[in-house]
């Protein structure tokens, strides 16, 4: 009897942490941000990684446990490309501890890898947030803008939830006010928010961050943490994709 409520409390604490790894439906609002560091230093919060970090070597795939079969599974963006989609949110303090080592993930991938981040929605100011990332996107300025956005809200307390203050947040980083606007308030950005919303809905997904790979299976650190074994298992259930095409 002492066994099991040693495992009881044991794993009612590891849900809990786990819990603690990604922002769900209950939270719509960023977290407080903590102590502001100087405005030069935009890049992700963490240490730097290489290739050797996300090695899958000795990963083994284990359902339910550090991935999770989809519901129902969608069709790829690109037919004979794996694809790898991050669902993620620029207010999530997951999705920012995270952000360093996934951008350094990216950069290992191989050309048979379609890597697409896709902003995700269930509350304000998220829908603010969309937005941005696809106004980002339309004027090509996400490689350059992304870590500042989320270095705005996580380390100086920018919400950015109001098209005014985005503006002109906007235009502190060299981004023409008019021209800003005009993609903000574009039919292509309102559109890529409902595609977005409609993929978030059918992976029937209920936080940030969460990877879904070739429209089959989610990873992500409410499993596995914020750590590389979360990029680990991602790259396995890559090699696992590249075995069914053979």
């Amino acid at each position: 009897m002492i066994n099991f409520f040693k495992k009881t409390l044991c794993f009612s604490v590891l849900t809990a942490a786990l819990l603690l790894t990604a922002c769900n439906k209950a939270e719509t609002k960023p977290t407080a941000p903590t102590p502001a560091t100087p405005a030069a230093q935009v890049a992700p919060t963490g240490p730097q990684y290489t290739a050797a970090d996300f090695k899958a070597d000795g990963v083994v795939l284990i359902p339910g446990k550090n991935y999770k079969q989809v519901a129902s599974p969608q069709p790829v963006q690109v037919p004979g490309k794996i694809e790898v989609i991050e669902f993620f949110w620029y207010g999530c303090p997951h999705c920012y501890r995270m952000e360093s080592m996934t951008q350094a993930w990216e950069k290992t991938l191989g050309p048979d890898v379609n890597f697409i981040r896709v902003p995700a929605f269930w509350g304000k100011p998220m829908d603010e947030h969309q937005k941005i990332f696809y106004t980002l996107a339309a004027l090509k300025k996400n490689a350059e803008l992304d870590n500042k956005v989320f270095h705005a809200i996580h380390e100086e307390g920018a919400g950015l939830a109001k098209p005014d203050l985005i503006s002109e947040f906007m235009a502190k980083n060299g981004i023409d006010k008019a021209t800003w606007e005009a993609a903000y308030n574009s039919f292509g950005v309102n559109t890529d928010i409902i595609k977005a919303n409609a993929l978030f809905k059918a992976y029937g997904l209920d936080g940030v961050p969460n990877f879904v790979i070739n429209g089959k299976y989610v990873a992500g650190p409410s499993m596995t943490g914020e750590s590389p074994e979360t990029l680990k298992v991602i790259n396995k259930l890559i090699e696992k994709e590249r075995g069914t095409k053979k």
